[in-house]
Parts: structure tokens; sequence; C-alpha cells
């Protein structure tokens, strides 16, 4: 009987020891996701409308502050396959509805949001030599220098320009 209870002992000890390691290290995983800025970006399409009359689409691009963490957002736009990125020379051209002024701070679920005419898209995209098909990603940019993508759109320029024109 001597014999065998140091090992079962020694067993018992270690089985504890990797139990305690392995719930310090998930402890520690969790914690440093909840620290961690965390913000959602989206791209969608907005119309204004007047009566029964639909006026130009917009691309409306969204940052949510997803985590627990203040988030101060400087930069809101679209980045090309490239690198490049789309700037809005012209803010609150969406009627009634004014852009976000950035830089913004946002706290847990607050948003800011930007919109863009399908046809200024359109015409940055074509000045700038893109004609076929083009993957645009909306991305937001804190004052980290932290950047985060959404998912990317399939934006055909002429098609963007046809049916941005009114």
């Amino acid at each position: 009987m001597a014999t065998w209870f140091p090992v079962v002992r020694d067993i018992v000890l270690f089985g504890i020891a990797i139990y305690g390691a392995m719930l310090s290290t998930v402890n520690w995983l969790q914690a440093s996701k909840k620290d961690r800025r965390q913000v959602a970006v989206r791209a969608s399409t907005a119309m204004p409308t007047y009566g029964d009359q639909l006026g130009p689409p917009y691309a409306k691009l969204e940052v949510v502050n997803t985590g627990h963490r203040v988030v101060t957002v400087k930069t809101l736009t679209f980045e090309t396959p490239s690198g490049s990125r789309l700037a809005p020379m012209l803010a609150d051209r969406f009627p009634g509805m004014p852009d976000t002024r950035l830089p913004v701070s946002l706290s847990d679920g607050q948003s800011a949001h930007l919109l863009l005419p399908y046809a200024d898209i359109a015409e940055a995209l074509i000045g700038n030599g893109q004609t076929a098909n083009v993957k645009l990603t909306p991305i937001c940019v804190d004052t980290a220098d932290n950047v985060f993508r959404g998912e990317s759109w399939d934006v055909a320029p002429h098609e963007f320009l046809r049916i941005g024109v009114h």
C-alpha cells in the first residue's frame, strides 16, 4: 500500500497543475480579448425618397463599436485592392442625414456613418483608370492606427455611374 500511494498522489497533483494552467490560459485569453478594440464596419445602400420618387443611391459606410473600450475613429472610407482610399470631398450630401464628424469617440454600441453618392464613387474609380469591376472594402481607422475592415463590395464603375446619376 505504501508503494502506490506516492505515484497516485503525484499523478493527481500533476493533473491539478495541468488543469490550473489551462484555466489560467483561458482566463488570460478572455481578458485580452475583452481589452481589445472591437468594431464592426459595414457598407450598405441608402436611397432618399421624395414622396413616391426615389433619389440617387448612396453607399452608407457605418462603424459600430462592438467592444467595451472606447474607440476614436479618425477615418471611415472605402479602400481599393491596391490600397488606395476614396476620400470624400464634400460632407452631408444625403438630404436630412448629416455625416458623422470625424474624429469621433464611440463607446459600447455607438456608431458613426458616412454617405457617399454612387456617382462620386464611380467617377473617382473611372478617373483613376479603373473601369473593370473593383472590390471596394469598407474600412475604419482609429487614432491608434488600427485598421478595421468590413466585407468587400464588388463595384462596376460604369454601372454605378449609370444608376447614380439622376
